[in-house]
């Protein structure tokens, strides 16, 4: 009875959380991916334009983007796999001939700490100096003036108009993802060591990389299934 009591109580206590905290996780969910494609589609401007069915599952949706002249920039879509502990989902731009990447963004991930997780790592440019005064020198030159680079103080409208965070304007980005960008299908390949034509994987993380690649091809299929027509299509 004692026993039945308590699983009853708990199971109302889970449903009940869930329910209360469901509406929230959707729009964190919504802001993740937002931010993302505004990452993976540089010079987008504006909300990115869905051009799959309204029905379409949120995996499976794709966008497109345009610039300020409404000229298409790129195409978006996200992607996930099977890691070594997890799914791994990405969200993945192509440019408008869909010949290369324009970049990714690991949207989650649950890999092995110190390891997998190096994917999603940001080396770290903090200095003694820059906890100090607030500030980091950007270059030094003993023969002339201090050269500062100094903090953003205007954020860009699109911040304030979709309610993004700072971050979506950080520049820095895991080298693991940064090397996607302008690679083609094709060359999703991993390796082992430094080749700019390939992946490099993260060491201790095979299975992680190689889940990444398949997540990002994934991606790319789905993008290609929606934008590119098919070859047999009278145009």
């Amino acid at each position: 009875m004692i026993l039945t009591i308590v699983s009853l109580l708990a199971a109302i206590g889970v449903s009940s959380t869930f329910m209360l905290t469901k509406g929230t996780i959707k729009k964190k969910e919504l802001a993740v991916r937002t931010e993302a494609l505004y990452r993976v589609l540089p010079g987008l401007e504006g909300a990115p334009v869905e051009i799959t069915s309204s029905n379409s599952a949120d995996q499976d949706r794709v966008y497109k983007g345009l610039d300020k002249s409404g000229q298409l920039v790129g195409y978006a879509a996200s992607g996930e796999a099977q890691g070594y502990s997890s799914r791994i989902k990405v969200m993945v731009g192509v440019d408008p001939k869909l010949e290369k990447i324009l970049g990714i963004n690991i949207l989650a991930q649950n890999e092995t700490p110190g390891l997998g997780t190096k994917m999603t790592e940001i080396e770290s440019t903090t200095t003694l100096w820059s906890l100090i005064y607030g500030r980091e020198l950007k270059s030094i030159d003993w023969d002339g003036d201090e050269s500062w680079e100094l903090p953003l103080i205007r954020q860009p409208e699109r911040i304030k108009k979709f309610g993004l965070s700072k971050k979506a304007t950080s520049k820095s980005q895991p080298w693991f993802q940064e090397q996607f960008k302008r690679k083609t299908y094709n060359q999703l390949v991993v390796s082992k060591v430094k080749d700019a034509e390939k992946i490099v994987a993260i060491t201790g993380a095979t299975i992680s990389t190689k889940a990444v690649i398949r997540a990002v091809q994934d991606a790319i299929d789905k993008i290609k299934g929606v934008a590119q027509p098919p070859a047999w299509e009278i145009k």
